[in-house]
């Protein structure tokens, strides 16, 4: 007969099970996951709900379980549909992992990662769901910065690999276009010999044709024959050249100093007069006193003469077309920043995402090749540098090239980036939970618009602006016609209701790309940037 516990060995038993409940609630909420239970039938309702899950979201335990709505309704709307069929799948399964959005007290959404088991009673029916749930937010961000990385180490990789390609398909070329090349002098002499006597026998045989041609006219075609002999082969030679630049990033080259600003100049002797046939007008703005640096003189010539003539040949309109070249310092990068901007067609964001890809021509019907950006970037990666390009259809182009005063200190870490110049914090941090890269100028802090401009030119990874308050006396409409004027290319979004913008849109010239609602709504600004693209690094 087994004793029974007495009246001491009872309280000593409640308060050992307290403690270890106490000693395992403080365990869960030091941990950074939420633990939670619900019921398996019905509205699925929760009934346990970790209270570290007010440290992650900002709600309390409670109100996920007074309300059995509650955590649905703060799922993401474009997750929902997903997340209810997934736990139909749990119940019929056993066992689920998933990730969806939540959103949090402040308003932005968070990335949650879950983990479910069904758990069964003694009869083998379903009696309740038992798992976890982690904030993943940061680790989808660092994949999001990652994944951009690694397209530009891709990219890398993708030119050297099709290099060695390259090589060998520029050498086989070159071999039999070289024996064209070689004897086409002959041709042109042997030919200017014959010429007389060809005509000669044409003044005694006027009547003399041969495949419907005279004498005299088929003298004429054959001379424009071997010009055009010439003249492709002089192209293939070109091309074979820019393959075999493509082919090598040739580090061990001798290096000198360099001075940007003369390399320009240099290059409009050259094509200068070749790009003012296609645009009315050529805008130098160069920094005076722009620092050298060791580099390749020649190599930056061609980098700097592709950019030019894809710029010039961008113009659909000689009369209005317009090309900009700036140059100047970024101390916050230690590096020159060298600009090339156009307002000629523009591209789409399909054509940017590819422009820098080896034989990727919008020229094609017109003779482009599509090795010159290609090289370009190739070059400008030799030189420890990034080629950005920024594009708007209707509106233009613009390429940055960034180059390290000191290749040996160079380290760039540049992703594209909302500007965000707002007094509302919530914003900031609603865009910060989707985004990879935002930065903010507290509105209150700005005392002129040309701490914007300022900013701006500093960071030249950033492809957006986002604004609040247009009546504000800095950042409000002195700002937007300052952004407009000095960086059309870029877009600008304005929060606003509907009587605002309709007030806006009726008084002023100048007005932002897109008007968004209060409060933010992420999926359509999403849907937008998707539209019109990214800055292309």
């Amino acid at each position: 007969m087994t004793n029974k516990p007495t009246y001491d060995e009872l309280v000593a038993m409640v308060q050992q099970l307290k403690a270890a409940h106490e000693q395992l609630s403080v365990i869960m909420e030091s941990l950074p996951i939420i633990p939670y239970t619900r019921r398996a039938d019905g509205d699925l309702a929760i009934t346990f709900m970790g209270k570290s899950v007010e440290t992650i979201t900002g709600y309390a335990a409670e109100l996920f379980m007074d309300d059995p709505a509650f955590w649905l309704d703060h799922v993401h709307p474009d997750d929902r549909t997903r997340v209810m069929a997934e736990m139909q799948m749990l119940i019929n399964e056993g066992i689920l992992s998933r990730e969806y959005r939540l959103q949090v007290a402040d308003g932005s959404y968070k990335w949650m990662s879950s983990f479910s088991r069904m758990i069964k009673d003694s009869d083998g029916r379903n009696d309740y769901i038992v798992g976890v749930v982690q904030d993943v937010s940061d680790e989808k961000k660092m994949k999001q910065e990652a994944d951009m990385h690694m397209q530009q180490v891709i990219q890398a990789d993708k030119l050297a690999s099709l290099g060695e390609v390259v090589a060998g398909v520029a050498h086989e070329i070159n071999n039999p276009n070289s024996f064209i090349t070689y004897n086409i002098p002959l041709l042109e002499e042997s030919w200017e010999i014959f010429v007389p006597i060809i005509n000669a026998y044409a003044e005694n045989h006027p009547d003399s044709r041969h495949a419907n041609l005279t004498l005299q006219e088929l003298t004429g075609e054959m001379g424009e024959i071997i010009h055009a002999i010439k003249t492709g082969s002089d192209r293939i030679n070109k091309i074979v050249a820019n393959l075999k630049d493509f082919a090598r990033l040739d580090e061990s080259a001798p290096s000198s100093l360099v001075d940007f600003n003369k390399v320009i100049n240099d290059v409009l002797t050259i094509v200068g007069a070749q790009a003012r046939k296609s645009v009315a007008r050529i805008e130098l703005e160069l920094e005076e006193n722009l620092p050298q640096f060791h580099g390749h003189y020649q190599k930056l010539e061609q980098v700097m003469a592709n950019l030019i003539m894809n710029a010039a040949q961008a113009i659909p309109e000689k009369e209005k077309g317009k090309i900009s070249i700036r140059t100047r310092v970024n101390i916050r990068l230690h590096s020159i920043i060298v600009e090339v901007e156009d307002n000629g067609r523009g591209m789409a964001p399909s054509e940017t995402e590819h422009i820098f890809e080896p034989f990727f021509t919008t020229r094609r019907s017109s003779g482009g090749t599509g090795l010159g950006l290609s090289v370009s970037y190739g070059l400008v990666q030799e030189h420890k540098g990034r080629i950005c390009v920024l594009s708007r259809p209707g509106l233009g182009t613009k390429f940055t090239v960034i180059l390290p005063i000191d290749r040996r200190q160079s380290q760039f870490d540049l992703q594209s980036t909302i500007l965000c110049v707002d007094e509302e914090p919530q914003t900031l941090v609603l865009l910060n939970s989707f985004f990879a890269r935002v930065e903010r100028l507290p509105a209150l802090s700005l005392t002129s618009t040309d701490e914007v401009i300022s900013f701006l030119q500093d960071h030249p990874e950033v492809d957006m602006v986002l604004c609040d308050k247009l009546t504000h006396e800095v950042v409000g409409w002195p700002m937007l016609g300052n952004i407009k004027r000095k960086f059309p290319l870029l877009t600008v979004f304005c929060l606003a209701d509907l009587a605002e913008k309709e007030h806006h849109c009726a008084r002023r010239d100048i007005l932002p790309d897109y008007f968004l609602a209060r409060p933010l709504q992420l999926e359509k600004l999403a849907k937008i940037i998707k539209k019109i693209g990214r800055l292309r690094i």
